[in-house]
């Protein structure tokens, strides 16, 4: 038996992981922002813990982790997953969208890392899983913003493996392709300021992206890639889930091979 911290179990990834591990008899403390979300994963049965968690208030992760594992009695794998995205050109965002954007997406989930970090290097083991993105592989046009909270993610958690593999923790990047879940009706916003310039991007972008996830993968396959994953003894450090990813993979090597010879 494992027992699981999950950030944003409403829905999307994060509440596919947290039922794959309570169906093969985990327990699991999951994080919701609205209060009005925790009596629903709770209906998942007695191996589900629900707490509130914003992670835009990244001093609060402290407090939290410390009650996630006072209501298991150990937590040994920690899920940063919550996240959200923001729709516009790079010109078109402002700082303080972008800003909000990395707290979300990086600060926030560095904050959970944080939180934990002593309670794992005390006991000598842990493993951390961070959902990036393909889009932290190769960036996509409109979303470039979210592109780069996920190409930072990749970069701290490329780090943090290394500091912390003497410690007997294990860090772990998902990077799934498109995925069906809520996340590009219900996580991604549209920026405040649109400019005439960029009409043909902000005027059929996103529909195009909502056309593209049309034929995503489900949430539950990267529910099993993750489950997968930490049932090794040596987890990888990168997890690419879904044939765009691999693709993103592809052409970026093909990019750096060209770009190296």
């Amino acid at each position: 038996m494992k027992r699981w911290f999950i950030t944003g179990v409403s829905s999307g990834i994060g509440r596919a992981i947290a039922e794959a591990a309570i169906a093969r008899g985990d327990r699991v403390v999951g994080t919701v922002r609205k209060a009005t979300d925790a009596a629903p994963f709770e209906a998942l049965g007695g191996e589900a813990h629900a707490l509130l968690l914003d992670l835009d208030r990244t001093e609060t992760a402290q407090a939290v982790a410390m009650k996630a594992i006072a209501l298991l009695g150990d937590v040994d794998i920690v899920v940063c997953n919550a996240a959200r995205s923001l729709f516009g050109a790079i010109e078109e965002t402002s700082t303080e969208e972008m800003q909000a954007l990395f707290t979300t997406n990086l600060f926030g989930q560095h904050a959970v890392m944080r939180a934990f970090l002593p309670y794992f290097r005390a006991r000598g083991a842990g493993r951390i899983v961070a959902i990036s993105s393909g889009a932290g592989i190769g960036a996509t046009p409109g979303v470039g913003v979210y592109s780069a909270t996920k190409f930072a993610l990749e970069g701290l958690c490329e780090a943090l493996s290394q500091e912390v593999a003497g410690f007997g923790i294990a860090v772990t990047l998902v990077e799934p392709g498109a995925i069906a879940s809520r996340f590009i009706s219900h996580g991604t916003q549209d920026v405040a300021g649109r400019m005439p310039a960029y009409a043909a991007l902000s005027g059929g972008g996103k529909d195009g992206l909502e056309v593209y996830y049309e034929t995503a993968a489900s949430p539950e396959t990267v529910a099993d890639a993750v489950i997968a994953a930490m049932d090794l003894d040596e987890p990888p450090l990168r997890v690419p889930v879904g044939a765009d990813t691999m693709a993103q993979i592809r052409n970026r090597a093909a990019a750096l091979q060209a770009l190296a010879d």
